[in-house]
């Protein structure tokens, strides 16, 4: 696991470049503490960068690697778990490799049969290769969208990283809010469509490459293939053979430990199948209070070495270093930033169960939106005229996140479900909120509407509850889940590992999904010889702070300073009276949306400070995880 950064381009010379792409691996130092190197391309056409946290062959798997002729290079960032029968394939084709790394497999295969080779990565990867027998730069991004690659293009040049900070090393680039970027972040909770809030700047999408030859570039999917080696119907086996997979590594691997049952499954797969005794992690954070109890207890059932945290008091300094890894605001990543800190303390490499609810429909919107889908079809033509009137009462007393005006507004939209789902996810756009919570460097800038965002990329050929899984596993699943998982991770030094987010299981495990909510139940079904009752019928717990209980206790005073009339009125984001109003709420649960508003607000103001008008960023991790004995 690694960082890249680089260009393909004229423009620079090759003196400069060096300097350049040094400057640009210094902002990402931190997702390499292993070493790094520049190489520069023949004839200046760019330059490929790589910081590197050394997993498998740790002494042979330098980066930027040069094929034997010196003609083609490639700077790599992941893992690819398969990489040993890929490379049993080419030794019997004849390749004389010269190292144990999969770096060099992937090298071998872009250049043997380029990007068709892509489809045969089982992995996590963002990539940049050059054919110096073409003359063809490629970047590439794995399929299920783990691992980044932020673009930024100009007259010159197309430059890439890991993460789009190391475009402030670009000469002459001024860093820019996107305040449409910024409006669907306020309206999702994530940075929907991956591009982040820099102007400018882009992502490859996941499955993707782009082929760039002499100033032209063109964008194409890959073919995946998913030879899973298990029939889709034994589910136990293919989730043993996932991790299995990403097991693979020449550094010791822990896990993930929650009280849940997602994470105890990986872990309960991982200690039968390593090599070496699985150590554990857990935070003291959860909607269930006994989820410390129920980690230790699963951790104890499996034999393991299980290591426990609390948070650390929350100051302006874990704040400041959590935005300028994240690149965006975000919520419930503190929690996800001090398990992997508690991890990196002594491993280099964790699984996480990260990815089950999301394949598996373990969440409760799945079955909220089952729930709506029915009294839709039982009320009928009823359904629109009874959900507006009971929307318009109950707007009065909650106000516009309320939870039961938005269930009625659902209802109101019984025929719509992409609009219901962004309901239920509380997407709030519209002419009046605008106006209500935005100030006028918002106003004044044109906005997308973010309830049409959803529709554009609804998949309205499935029922409503299968086509809000796969809506958020493309967008939800990669520009929120993945991008925290990834950002806190290597903020720390560590690669979180995600075998439930994997090619081959998914198509082992069916997808689209057709069974609906009941879906995890196959999962459950599917352990049910091997797991204990008290794991297997735990309920769902979310890895999610009280916000209501804790917004005074561990972001008090950070809300006051960051979210003060001063800076209110200086940045001009948003309504102050809005602000006030919010300020002033009851801490009661039926708000915690609200509080929600308010911490991405008070966030906001501080990625100005930090991305535009560039105030001194964090270099190190403050302490954000206090070992529990």
């Amino acid at each position: 696991m690694c960082g890249l950064a680089g260009w393909f381009g004229s423009g620079v010379s090759p003196d400069a470049g060096h300097a350049l792409a040094q400057r640009m691996l210094d902002q990402i130092a931190h997702r390499g503490p292993d070493g790094r190197g520049v190489a520069c391309l023949p004839d200046a056409t760019g330059f490929l960068g790589h910081v590197r946290l050394a997993i498998i062959d740790p002494e042979g798997g330098q980066q930027p690697m040069w094929s034997a002729d010196e003609r083609c290079a490639i700077t790599f960032n992941g893992e690819i778990y398969n990489y040993q029968s890929l490379r049993d394939e080419l030794v019997r084709d004849g390749a004389a490799l010269r190292t144990h790394s999969d770096t060099e497999v992937v090298l071998e295969l872009l250049r043997r049969e380029g990007a068709s080779a892509l489809g045969k990565l089982r992995g996590m990867f963002a990539l940049a290769f050059w054919n110096g027998d073409s003359g063809v730069g490629l970047l590439a991004r794995d399929a299920l969208g783990i691992k980044p690659l932020f673009l930024r293009r100009d007259s010159q040049c197309l430059w890439f990283a890991s993460e789009a900070k190391a475009f402030f090393a670009i000469p002459g680039w001024r860093p820019e809010l996107d305040a449409a970027q910024l409006h669907l972040l306020l309206n999702m909770r994530y940075p929907a469509g991956g591009s982040g809030l820099l102007r400018g700047v882009s992502q490859l999408a996941p499955g993707t490459y782009l082929e760039w030859t002499s100033g032209r570039q063109h964008v194409r999917q890959f073919d995946v293939q998913t030879p899973c080696p298990v029939a889709a119907t034994d589910l136990h086996d293919a989730i043993f053979d996932a991790v299995r997979a990403h097991l693979v590594a020449d550094v010791p691997v822990a896990c993930y430990l929650s009280g849940g049952l997602d994470s105890g499954i990986i872990t309960h797969a991982a200690a039968k199948l390593a090599e070496q005794r699985i150590t554990s992690f857990t935070m003291n954070v959860g909607d269930d209070p006994a989820e410390l109890a129920n980690a230790r207890e699963t951790a104890r059932w499996l034999g393991i070495d299980h290591f426990a945290g609390d948070l650390a008091p929350v100051g302006t300094e874990i704040l400041d270093w959590l935005l300028w890894h994240l690149e965006v605001p975000k919520i419930n990543a503190l929690q996800s930033a001090a398990v992997a800190q508690l991890a990196a303390g002594q491993s280099k490499v964790c699984l996480s169960g990260l990815g089950g609810d999301e394949l598996f429909l373990g969440y409760r919107a799945h079955a909220h939106l089952a729930r709506w889908s029915q009294a839709g079809r039982l009320l009928g033509p009823l359904a629109r005229p009874v959900g507006r009137i009971a929307a318009g009462l109950l707007a009065r007393h909650h106000g516009g996140f309320g939870e039961a005006g938005r269930a009625a507004s659902m209802l109101a939209h019984a025929r719509q479900p992409a609009y219901a789902y962004g309901l239920l996810r509380n997407v709030w756009d519209g002419s009046l909120p605008r106006e209500s919570i935005y100030g006028p460097r918002m106003l004044d800038q044109p906005l997308p509407d973010a309830q049409a965002w959803i529709a554009e990329r609804w998949p309205e050929e499935l029922d409503p509850v299968a086509a809000m899984a796969t809506f958020e596993w493309r967008n939800k699943m990669v520009d929120d889940l993945l991008w925290q998982e990834d950002r806190v991770s290597m903020g720390v030094g560590l690669e979180v590992r995600v075998p439930f987010v994997d090619s081959w299981l998914v198509a082992a495990a069916g997808w689209p999904p057709q069974d609906r909510p009941g879906r995890k139940n196959r999962l459950r079904a599917a352990f049910a010889n091997t797991l204990p009752a008290h794991l297997l019928n735990r309920p769902k717990s979310g890895f999610q702070l009280d916000i209501a209980a804790n917004l005074d206790h561990l972001f008090g005073p950070i809300l006051a300073d960051w979210l003060s009339p001063e800076r209110v009125h200086r940045h001009g984001l948003f309504n102050p009276s809005f602000v006030t109003r919010l300020l002033a709420l009851e801490r009661r649960r039926a708000h915690r949306w609200h509080f929600f508003m308010l911490l991405l607000m008070a966030l906001s103001h501080r990625w100005l400070e930090l991305f535009e008008q560039a105030a001194a960023p964090p270099r190190h991790a403050p302490p954000i995880a206090r070992v529990l004995p």
